[in-house]
């Protein structure tokens, strides 16, 4: 390529040179013609100065004169005829140089025409050898780039084989927490279950016993008093009213006669228990702590007074209707016949009346619908803390302040 290139320039230089030798030739030759065409010119002025002087010498000369003139003339046109022919050479050679001049040109184009193609396929070719070296360069790029990839490709799949397994063993994991958490989740539920439909029957039996114990006073009270009244009979002297008033000084002031009596079954835990359930503890109470003594402060220190026989046989009535109510789920109504209990100087009924008022007891019992009251619950604790029922003080410490 560079060898043609060569070539045409040398062509180039060669047409150059001939077309520049051809023009200074073709303009010396028009210099020459130029210079002939003016010096005819001259001879033509002369000739026509000397035709005027002719003319004006043939006014004295005559026929020689009239000859002379007219063989001037025929010189004149020779001459005129010389120099015509001297310009359309002239103008001949001027044709010849320009279509030289134009021959040159076209040359000239055509020669940097090839000139600017050659050098366009050069740097074509040149810019395509860099081409071919960066394709060359990219394939192997994307050839490293590939075996990367591959290699990225098998570690990746390593990667997802082991993040599946892991993600297997920890769904698996997960949902045997889950049934782990549910099975757990649904035995608390069901201890819950268990706890608030035992203590709800711990209430009601509670409740029941309540009523049970007092009944069970009341008759026992009811059959001392047929025991008594027999005494009373058979016994007429003052010797056996001493022996029956001797017979009681260790159950306590607290306590009628009816109820403290001695009997032939003497005193059963049946009737301990009602004196506690009807009566309150005959012992003194307990120390309290300083907290203790400012909530109950208001309450009587001494014991739950004595209750008549009418009163007990009414708190029997009244207990077992309560607990007939809360059964039922009316605690609302339960409230009023506890209420009434209380008044009567239950202390058991206070703590049972208490029940209905705190929210923790009415949560465990399902009572979404019944209004708590902390603070009357908290007071009718202290009444049965202070009557001797000793699960009352924990109650009491339970809802705080």
């Amino acid at each position: 390529m560079l060898g043609l290139l060569q070539h045409a320039r040398e062509q180039w230089t060669s047409i150059a040179e001939a077309a520049e030798n051809e023009t200074e030739k073709l303009q010396k030759s028009l210099r020459e013609e130029r210079s002939h065409t003016q010096r005819l010119e001259r001879e033509l002025a002369t000739a026509h100065n000397d035709l005027e002087l002719q003319a004006r010498l043939s006014c004295k000369i005559g026929t020689e004169g009239r000859e002379l003139k007219h063989q001037a003339q025929s010189d004149l046109r020779e001459l005129q005829q010389a120099a015509e022919r001297e310009r359309d050479r002239a103008n001949w050679l001027e044709q010849n140089l320009t279509a030289a001049h134009h021959d040159l040109e076209t040359q000239s184009a055509e020669i940097i025409r090839q000139a600017a193609e050659i050098s366009a396929k050069e740097a074509a070719q040149k810019a395509l050898a860099e081409v071919q070296v960066s394709l060359r360069q990219e394939h192997d790029r994307t050839k490293q780039l590939e075996e990367t990839l591959a290699t990225t490709r098998i570690e990746l799949d390593n990667r997802s084989r082991q993040i599946a397994k892991a993600t297997e063993e920890t769904a698996q994991t997960k949902r045997t927490a889950e049934n782990t958490s549910a099975k757990l989740t649904l035995s608390l539920k069901e201890e819950h279950q268990k706890a608030d439909a035992l203590a709800q029957e711990l209430s009601l039996a509670r409740s029941r016993l309540f009523a049970y114990e007092a009944q069970a006073a009341a008759n026992d009270d009811r059959a001392e008093q047929l025991k008594q009244q027999l005494r009373r009979e058979r016994h007429q002297s003052s010797r056996g009213e001493q022996e029956d008033a001797a017979a009681r000084p260790n159950v306590g002031p607290w306590l009628p006669a009816a109820v403290s009596g001695e009997g032939e079954a003497g005193n059963s835990p049946t009737r301990d228990l009602l004196r506690t359930l009807l009566l309150g503890s005959p012992q003194p109470p307990p120390e309290q702590s300083p907290r203790e003594l400012v909530v109950i402060a208001a309450e009587p220190m001494a014991p739950s007074p004595v209750l008549g026989n009418e009163h007990a046989a009414e708190l029997v009535r009244l207990i077992a209707r309560a607990t007939g109510l809360l059964r039922q789920g009316d605690i609302g109504a339960a409230r009023v016949v506890l209420d009434r209990a209380a008044e009567l100087g239950s202390a058991p009924a206070s703590f049972a009346l208490a029940e209905t008022y705190d929210p923790r007891v009415l949560a465990k019992w399902g009572a979404n619908g019944t209004r708590s009251d902390a603070s009357k619950a908290r007071e009718l604790y202290a009444r049965a803390a202070a009557g001797g029922v000793e699960e009352a003080k924990e109650r009491f410490d339970a809802l705080g302040h």
